[in-house]
C-alpha cells in the first residue's frame, strides 16, 4: 500500500513537472482541449516515471549492496597486522562508491530522465495526441531537467505531512524558497539579469533547477576560503543552468556572480539549520579515556 501511494505521488508530481515544462520550455508542446492536455500530461508523466524508476534500478541495487557490505567491513575490528594498502581499502572503496553514486545520479538527471520524456512524447504522438518536442538534444535535456526539478520540489511539499520526513523536507523546501527569493532579488536589483516569460514561473523553475545541484561541505583553515570555493562551484552550477535552458538572461560574469552571492546569502538560514540537524544526529565522540577499565580508575578524563 505504501509503495502504491508513493508511486501515485511521484506520478502526480511528475505530471506537474510535465505541465510546467510545457509552459516554460518553448520546444515542448502539449496541445488540444483541457481534457486532451490532461491525458497527454498524465501519459508523459507515467512513461517518464517508469523509465526513471526501472532503468537505473539494477545499478542502484547493486551499488546499495556493495555499500552495505563495505560498511560492515568498516565496522569490523581492523587487522592491525595488515599492510597500509589493505588497512585503508574499505575507506578507499567508500569514496569510490560515493563517486559512483554521484555519477549515477548525474546520469539519471541528464540522460535517463530526458530519455523517458522522449519515449513519452513518441508514444503520445503514435497514439495521435497533440504532443511535440523539437529543438534537438539541448531542448530534450532542458525539458527533462525541468520535469525532474519540479517533481522534486512537489515531492518535498507532499512529504511535509509525513512526520518522519517532515523536518528534512522542511529544511530542503525552505532552502529552495530562500534561494528562489535571492534569485528574485537579483532579477530586480541587478542590471543584466532578466527572466524569460512567464516571469514568475520561470524564476521558480530556475530556482528548482539550481536546487538540484550537488552540495558539498568544505572546511579549510583560512577563514573565508571555503565559502569562496563553494560560491565558485555554485556560480558554475548556475552558469550551466543559464547556458542549457536559456530561461534566465545574464549579461556577463559579474551579474552571474552577484546572482549566486544573493542566492547563497538568502539560503544561509537553511544551511545553518541543516548543519544543526546533522550535528544533533551525529554528536561528537567524547574524549579518549586515558585509564584502562581494569584499573578501576575513573572512566572520564581528569582534565
Amino acid at each position: 500500500m505504501k509503495t502504491t501511494a508513493r508511486v501515485i505521488g511521484r506520478l502526480v508530481c511528475a505530471a506537474g513537472g510535465v505541465w510546467v515544462a510545457s509552459e516554460v520550455v518553448g520546444r515542448l508542446r502539449v496541445g488540444g482541449t483541457a481534457g486532451e492536455r490532461l491525458g497527454s500530461v498524465v501519459l508523459l508523466a507515467a512513461v517518464f516515471i517508469a523509465v526513471v524508476m526501472l532503468l537505473p534500478m539494477p545499478l542502484t541495487r547493486l551499488l546499495g549492496r556493495a555499500v552495505t557490505r563495505n560498511q560492515r567491513r568498516i565496522a569490523e575490528e581492523p587487522d592491525w597486522d595488515a599492510s597500509d594498502w589493505e588497512f585503508f581499502a574499505p575507506l578507499r572503496r567508500h569514496f569510490v562508491f560515493v563517486g559512483l553514486g554521484m555519477v549515477l545520479a548525474a546520469v539519471v538527471l541528464v540522460v535517463v530522465g530526458p530519455a523517458g520524456l522522449w519515449a513519452g512524447t513518441e508514444l503520445a504522438a503514435a497514439l495521435g495526441m497533440d504532443v511535440r518536442l523539437d529543438g534537438g538534444l539541448k531542448a530534450l535535456v532542458t525539458a527533462g531537467l525541468v520535469v525532474t526539478a519540479v517533481e522534486t520540489a512537489l515531492q518535498l511539499v507532499l512529504a511535509l505531512p509525513v512526520k518522519r520526513r517532515r523536518s528534512g523536507a522542511l529544511r530542503s523546501l525552505s532552502g529552495l524558497l530562500l534561494s528562489g527569493a535571492g534569485l528574485v532579488l537579483a532579477e530586480v536589483w541587478l542590471d543584466g539579469v532578466q527572466a524569460a516569460d512567464p516571469r514568475w514561473l520561470t524564476l521558480a523553475v530556475v530556482a528548482a533547477l539550481f536546487h538540484l545541484r550537488f552540495r558539498f561541505t568544505l572546511t579549510l583553515p583560512v577563514p573565508g576560503v571555503a565559502s569562496l570555493v563553494l560560491v565558485s562551484l555554485n556560480v558554475l552550477a548556475l552558469w550551466l543552468v543559464v547556458w542549457l535552458t536559456g530561461m534566465l538572461h545574464v549579461d556577463g560574469f559579474w551579474p552571474l556572480a552577484g546572482t549566486v552571492a544573493l542566492m547563497w546569502a538568502a539560503e544561509w538560514p537553511s544551511r545553518l539549520a541543516s548543519a544543526a540537524a546533522e550535528a544533533r544526529a551525529n554528536p561528537p565522540q567524547p574524549p579518549h579515556d586515558p585509564f584502562w577499565p581494569e584499573h578501576h580508575m575513573p572512566q572520564s578524563p581528569l582534565y
